[in-house]
């Protein structure tokens, strides 16, 4: 029994090593009072975080996918709530982690999974007068900066909690100092995947983070990340650099289609003019990710349109951008299979009958005998996929004149002289396009 329970307490004493899971998919954002939209503002800039965050990539936002996906936010909240906090009222939001994960593979973004790597912070503050270790409970505007800044871009912190093992085990000068043994010993109580050490002092921070377990830190020969930032901005650029650190690491980017794809077909499109003015159209639709070319066939082009809304969605908008007419197609006739004939054998010698042979009667009773059918074959057929038909009418458009905003209008051409006549915007020239021609994978953007 005493070596059972001494088993027992050995296990407990060691720290086990587990990555962090972060919640990628919620945001809170104070509401700006001072907009007339504050609560649409208000959910752009929280899906905005949400994909730094799971993308952990700053510059996502920029994406022109994304930027479009931004104006339809409300296609990918689950849950709104309020609140009232120190700043004001604030509203918190749930993303839908699929279609997040979605967006950013359309967008050819990287995604940065939300079991992510832990840090202990040993965290010294030089107030000019003495110098503190900051542990978890201080009530520090620094560690609180950090904190805020380490919750938007997704990044785990741990601060020691300053007990008496910790008291009695490191020292101000120690952390200051630099010095990797007592640092590396005082953080082997805690189970995290690396430790962050940071001087501040005024608007001035230096920190050094070690990307190893604390019991592989002085034995490691990895040259640890060190940097130093200044401002009023210093403690969230130090932030931000480590997490772009693990991102960079531990980020992937997932090749795949969008979840929403359909086939779109548009006939009447007669030269390249049409064909450029068509596919700059359609990749202004807020609903278009992107387009491939399936295949160009007379005046006949199909497009693969990769979509960020459902289709029904994405044809209203269509219809909506003008010089197309949507084209009721009938439903494609199924072609069944053709049964395929038995060959009979029959015995060598015996003609082959002409007519069929008569019911078999059964004569104590009189009536015909039943003959059980053969079992019937289930033939599943596949489904027909039938694209989305349009008609092109751009190049029905009639020319327009193009007058100056400065010359006059027609009612007083006939008291000035001299006046230029208006300009004719003469029809393209026709270029046909290929008869056929065949395209996969072909990805078109501007």
């Amino acid at each position: 029994m005493r070596n059972l329970a001494l088993l027992l307490l050995g296990l407990i004493s060691v720290p086990v090593m587990a990555l962090t899971n972060v919640d990628l998919y919620r945001s809170e954002v104070v509401l700006d009072q001072e907009l007339n939209n504050a609560d649409a503002a208000a959910r752009k800039e929280g899906m905005k975080e949400v994909i730094v965050r799971a993308s952990g990539d700053r510059a996502a936002v920029d994406n022109e996918i994304v930027k479009k996906a931004l104006n339809q936010h409300s296609q990918y909240i689950t849950q709104i709530s309020y609140r009232d906090v120190e700043q004001g009222r604030a509203i918190q939001m749930g993303f839908s982690a699929p279609h997040i994960r979605s967006l950013l593979t359309q967008a050819q973004l990287p995604f940065w999974p939300a079991q992510r790597a832990n840090l202990l912070v040993w965290l010294v503050e030089d107030n000019q007068a003495n110098r503190n270790i900051v542990w978890e409970h201080t009530d520090s505007p620094v560690l609180k900066q950090m904190r805020e800044q380490a919750q938007v871009r997704g990044l785990p912190l741990t601060l020691p909690i300053g007990d008496f093992d910790d008291i009695t085990g490191i020292a101000v000068s120690d952390i200051w100092g630099g010095f990797i043994d007592p640092v590396a010993a005082a953080s082997q109580r805690y189970p995290v995947e690396g430790v962050l050490v940071v001087r501040a002092s005024a608007n001035m921070v230096r920190w050094t983070l070690y990307d190893h377990t604390p019991n592989e830190m002085a034995s490691s020969l990895q040259t640890p990340l060190s940097a130093r930032n200044s401002g009023d901005d210093a403690i969230t650029r130090m932030i931000d650099d480590i997490s772009d650190y693990y991102a960079k690491k531990n980020a992937i980017v997932v090749a795949g289609e969008s979840s929403e794809v359909t086939t779109v077909k548009f006939t009447n499109v007669q030269n390249a003019l049409d064909f450029f003015q068509l596919e700059k159209k359609l990749l202004a639709l807020s609903s278009v990710a992107s387009l491939d070319i399936l295949k160009l066939q007379g005046n006949e082009v199909t497009f693969s349109v990769h979509l960020l809304t459902p289709e029904e969605n994405f044809i209203m908008e269509a219809e909506r951008m003008g010089q197309v007419l949507k084209v009721e197609t009938p439903p494609v006739p199924v072609q069944l299979p053709e049964p395929e004939a038995t060959p009979v054998q029959l015995p060598e010698g015996e003609a082959v009958p002409t007519q069929l042979p008569e019911p078999v009667l059964d004569e104590s009773s009189n009536t015909e005998m039943n003959v059980e059918p053969e079992s019937i074959e289930v033939i599943e057929l596949e489904p027909v996929t039938q694209a989305v038909t349009f008609e092109w009418q751009g190049h029905n458009l009639k020319p327009v004149s193009i007058q100056s905003e400065s010359e006059p209008s027609t009612a007083d051409e006939s008291v000035i002289e001299n006046q230029s006549p208006a300009v004719e915007v003469q029809e393209a020239i026709p270029v046909q396009l290929p008869e056929v021609v065949e395209a996969t994978g072909e990805e078109f953007t501007l």
